[in-house]
């Protein structure tokens, strides 16, 4: 859960930069403590998606922006989805939530 999550560090290589992959460590509060990522495609992409997924949990449902809508919502939970950061339960719930809210 993203919760949980205390840093998420990003390591790059020169042949890292210069073909846009890296490695991605994500530290938790959880018993597993981290989780190590190696070759990732857009890492940084990654790792600014995944913090402001956080920032978005931690300040609540406020923080979405009020003009993306509800299909712009879904979307941005799709994307999270696809991207291993929200799991098909996580995903599934959320977005019977919003749409419950219709």
């Amino acid at each position: 859960m993203l919760v949980k999550v205390t840093d998420v560090k990003m390591e790059q290589s020169a042949m890292g930069r210069l073909f846009d992959y890296g490695d991605i460590e994500i530290l938790t509060a959880s018993e597993l403590g981290a989780n190590l990522f190696r070759r990732i495609d857009e890492p940084i992409h990654f790792k600014t998606a995944m913090l402001n997924a956080k920032e978005r949990i931690e300040q609540g449902e406020e923080a979405f922006k009020p003009d993306e809508g509800l299909p712009g919502l879904i979307a941005s939970l799709d994307q999270l989805h696809q991207m291993g950061i929200l799991s098909d339960e996580e995903f599934s719930l959320k977005k019977a939530d919003l749409l419950a809210r219709i």
